[in-house]
């Protein structure tokens, strides 16, 4: 398939399905990132995909929910801060920003080839993306992030309370976590929402919300789950970097 037949269905999929006023232009910017992406992918392995369109459906439109349950949540982006937790590739926080351009973004990866990649993408798209070479657990103690954010995101990110443990203090009273699981992950008893509940009220955050979706020549159920922030997080979280995987709340 040509390219520009190739997003011409990934925007008329995405303006019915996802984000109704999702433009042109906006198109225009996945097309640069697809290219980037595309390009970075076959000097280092950025991300996993079969085809481009699975890139488009099992990626774009993924991370796109994130951006749909923004919208929903708050009219009105302007100066909203949001961060991606482990982004690598860039996926949930890029697509948000090319539809919400007017919310300030922060990508947090540890590895630095792919912070190397994060930032041409910035460059190629033309935005002011702050990019963190460091760890999540890192900034969470730091004054000049903790509790800072509106929203935070997480995407492909599998071990469930560690995860919240690490995003969870950089989020506002009132600020919410969005993170992106499959349905059976989201179901699992080792990994899934029973197995969070101690780590919830450590923290100081109530799941608020599950959006359920499909995608595109996919065979698995999709999951955003939303948790809202209600009290201040404890000092001691997030622990040290390696101690929340090691002992989980």
């Amino acid at each position: 398939m040509k390219k520009h037949g190739l997003f011409g269905i990934f925007k008329d999929y995405v303006s019915q399905n996802i984000l109704t006023n999702f433009s042109d232009g906006q198109c225009e910017k996945f097309a640069i990132y697809f290219d980037a992406l595309t390009e970075w992918n076959k000097k280092f392995n950025l991300i996993s995909f079969k085809t481009e369109t699975d890139l488009i459906y099992r990626h774009f439109c993924d991370s796109l929910y994130s951006a749909k349950a923004i919208s929903e949540i708050t009219e009105n982006t302007s100066g909203l801060r949001a961060a991606d937790l482990g982004t690598g590739s860039g996926m949930p926080g890029i697509p948000v920003k090319i539809a919400l351009p007017d919310i300030k973004l922060t990508l947090v990866e540890s590895i630095t080839k792919k912070c190397v990649f994060l930032e041409e993408a910035n460059k190629r798209l033309g935005f002011d993306i702050e990019i963190l070479n460091k760890r999540a657990e890192e900034i969470g103690q730091n004054a000049g992030y903790r509790q800072k954010y509106d929203f935070i995101l997480s995407r492909a990110v599998s071990k469930f309370s560690p995860n919240l443990e690490i995003s969870i203090p950089l989020l506002k009273i009132g600020g919410r976590f969005l993170v992106h699981k499959t349905k059976n992950s989201v179901e699992s008893k080792e990994e899934g929402l029973t197995s969070v509940e101690n780590a919830l009220k450590h923290l100081g955050a109530k799941l608020e919300r599950i959006i359920e979706y499909k995608l595109p020549e996919q065979e698995l159920d999709y999951r955003l789950l939303i948790f809202k922030k209600y009290k201040d997080t404890p000092m001691q979280f997030p622990r040290k970097p390696g101690i929340p995987e090691k002992k989980t709340l």
